[in-house]
């Protein structure tokens, strides 16, 4: 053991005298730890300004970080209490709880501007108390951030107190039901988004007077009412089956729809949003819900606007209608009993009726797929792009008493396509009645400009056999362009 009056080295604590790893004494520093002092013995860093070393601190995106740095000088010590950005993530609710009144304390006592944001995210298994969660909203309260996340868990009923200068909040508590007091705005809100919500609180919606976007995930009830005047953002998105939806906005310009799990037979839509200039609106279809012959069923539809793209940005926005199709036999006793066609269905619940695109990804087994686009073509007459993504599997053969063949003659038909354009067709196997609809596009639409046909099969025989057929038929057609391509996006010449 080294005497007392002995220095040690500080690498493996042996006698200096007898040491050999190159290590040194206590009085020896570091030139690592010296740098930030002057040869007065100043401590530089420490020695900025407050405004520089909270703008270090709130680079590190984490208050408790922030926090800890107090071990390395007295000078850091409670600075993290000013940060502009307050972030406190994965704290259980005690500690939580320590923090949050540290904050007030500190606010309090050195009154300052409030902070820019305050970030507030627990573990999603820790489970909050009606007094821990009213503490939380209160400490809010008292900071008045500008922007205000909160995401805990909790089963309780808290009151929302009044959020005076915060301009955007985000509300991600799950199991919390919020109530508003009879008293007490929230002019300066602008941007509210609730998460995982059973319902809600609409009181607070009608105090928002200055509210320009909303955001709703996960509404778990069949019917909802938005009416903000300013409203100039929705997102919405249920995971029950709607019911009624009420959309009363004047000023909206982006919308943002889903329905997961598709709405009710008496599904009603009230949309008084007229300036729309965006909009993506997806709903859900259960499979024997809506159905088309005995074959097709409707699974999902979403309808979107699309910018203009190169030379066509001067263009005003297009409509684009995209079904999500599935093949399913249905019973016959259930076939009569329901009704709901497709575009019964896509009119209910749409609020969009002038489509100039239309998109269509068509599962089956095999089935003819003719009649189908035939008929949804009898109905949006005035599209200037169709798109059909054939995703076939199980490969099979369609009897002769088969469903999809014992319909209507469909490729002697014609449709008045007068604005139809551009078509484009994906997962072509080279089969008759493929050809049978090229036929029909084709005589329908006298101003159709281009083709692409993307093939799916690898056999080479089926695509020259299919390619040549195409080419004999588009000799009555000089005008259109035709682009032919095996899976692998290679281009097929015609010989």
């Amino acid at each position: 053991m080294a005497r007392a009056n002995q220095r040690s080295c500080t690498r493996c604590h042996r006698d200096l005298p007898t040491c050999s790893c190159g290590g040194v004494g206590p009085a020896r520093r570091s030139a690592r730890l010296c740098r930030g002092r002057d040869p007065g013995g100043a401590d530089r860093i420490s020695a900025l300004p407050d405004d520089l070393l909270l703008q270090i601190l709130n680079r590190l995106g984490c208050a408790a970080a922030a926090a800890r740095t107090g071990l390395l000088s007295r000078r850091w010590r409670g600075l993290w209490t000013r940060l502009p950005d307050l972030v406190l993530r994965e704290m259980n609710p005690g500690s939580l709880h320590a923090a949050l009144a540290r904050l007030v304390a500190a606010f309090e006592l050195e009154p300052r501007a409030r902070p820019r944001l305050l970030n507030i995210r627990a573990p999603s298994y820790r489970m909050f108390s009606p007094a821990q969660i009213a503490s939380l909203l209160n400490a809010a309260a008292m900071l008045q951030p500008e922007n205000l996340t909160i995401a805990v868990a909790a089963a309780v009923l808290v009151m929302l107190p009044s959020l005076d200068g915060t301009r955007s909040m985000t509300l991600d508590v799950q199991g919390v039901s919020l109530i508003t007091p009879q008293f007490g705005d929230m002019p300066d809100l602008e941007s509210l988004s609730l998460h995982r919500y059973d319902a809600v609180p609409f009181s607070l919606l009608r105090r928002c007077s200055a509210l320009r976007s909303l955001s709703i995930s996960y509404w778990r009830l069949d019917s909802i009412t938005i009416d903000l005047p300013l409203l100039e953002e929705l997102v919405l998105s249920a995971t029950a089956q709607l019911r009624r939806v009420v959309i009363k906005a004047p000023r909206l310009k982006k919308l943002t729809f889903g329905a997961i799990e598709g709405v009710l037979d008496d599904f009603s839509l009230c949309y008084m949003a007229s300036e729309v200039e965006h909009l993506s609106w997806q709903c859900a279809s259960g499979a024997s819900h809506v159905h088309f012959g005995d074959i097709w069923s409707l699974m999902t539809v979403t309808m979107k606007t699309s910018e203009p793209q190169g030379q066509l940005q001067r263009c005003p926005t297009s409509n684009t209608l995209s079904l999500n199709i599935f093949e399913w036999q249905f019973d016959q006793e259930e076939g009569a009993a329901l009704s709901f066609d497709f575009e019964h269905y896509i009119s209910s619940c749409c609020p969009i009726a002038n489509i100039s695109a239309l998109e269509l990804c068509i599962n089956s087994s095999g089935h003819v797929y003719g009649v189908l686009v035939l008929h949804l073509l009898e109905v949006y007459t005035l599209i200037k792009r169709l798109k059909v993504d054939l995703c076939k599997f199980q490969r099979r053969e369609c009897s002769a008493n088969c469903p999809c063949i014992q319909l209507n003659n469909w490729s002697n038909q014609t449709v008045s396509l007068t604005h139809l354009k551009e078509m484009e067709i994906k997962g072509v196997r080279g089969e008759d009645h493929e050809i049978d609809i090229l036929k029909v596009i084709l005589r329908s639409a006298a101003r159709l400009e281009r083709v692409t046909i993307t093939f799916k099969t690898k056999s080479k025989q089926h695509i020259r056999h299919f390619s040549n057929k195409l080419q004999r038929i588009l000799k009555a057609h000089p005008y259109v362009k035709c682009g032919i391509y095996r899976c692998s996006g290679e281009e097929v010449v015609f010989a």
